[in-house]
């Protein structure tokens, strides 16, 4: 099985429109679009934002959070959400008729990715999951923040350094620099 990469913002448009279109064999899915933009605004993974309800945002005075429990890891995480998000997703769960303590997705993980990997094969997209869409997060963070990997490593709640690079599919750019500069040659 190939590993997901990141999507660039271009593909992301591109198949968000695809999304919400009606196609041969592809029906129009804004439940996965919304999932999608709330896993690339975020950060979450796919498993946390189909176990997110409306009792688990909450007000602070620096504006929404939200609350959840990481489905993988099991820990606990405070997430900032913009105020713009929030009034996305609850706008999606008034619509959706859901309860403060109802799931605001009522959709399988694996249904998830069936759809996104038959709107990736009509698109001819390759390696390309729901996880794409948290790297593409992990990528805009990098970039946002001068490419501060520390600061993408706490955004993911990683474990190290290293998970965040292998997610990046980058090295430090300390050790590249390095790395393109060394050179210890003997003139004899």
């Amino acid at each position: 099985m190939s590993t997901s990469r990141p999507i660039t913002n271009e593909e992301h448009e591109m198949i968000m429109r695809t999304m919400s279109e009606n196609h041969i064999g592809i029906r129009a899915n804004p439940d996965v679009i919304h999932i999608l933009t709330i896993e690339c605004s975020t950060g979450l993974r796919l498993s946390d934002i189909l176990a997110m309800k409306l009792s688990d945002f909450y007000l602070t005075d620096n504006g929404y959070r939200l609350k959840i429990r990481e489905q993988k890891t099991k820990k606990e995480r405070n997430v900032p959400i913009p105020l713009e998000l929030h009034h996305y997703i609850s706008e999606y769960a008034i619509s959706k008729s859901r309860k403060r303590d109802e799931k605001i997705f009522q959709l399988t993980p694996r249904a998830v990715t069936k759809y996104i990997k038959k709107v990736t094969d009509y698109l001819g997209l390759e390696n390309v999951s729901s996880h794409s869409w948290r790297k593409l997060y992990a990528l805009t963070v990098y970039e946002k923040t001068g490419n501060d990997i520390v600061s993408v490593q706490q955004a993911l709640l990683h474990s190290s350094i290293a998970v965040t690079q292998r997610y990046l599919n980058r090295r430090s750019e300390k050790l590249e620099q390095v790395l393109q500069s060394h050179c210890n040659i003997v003139d004899v």
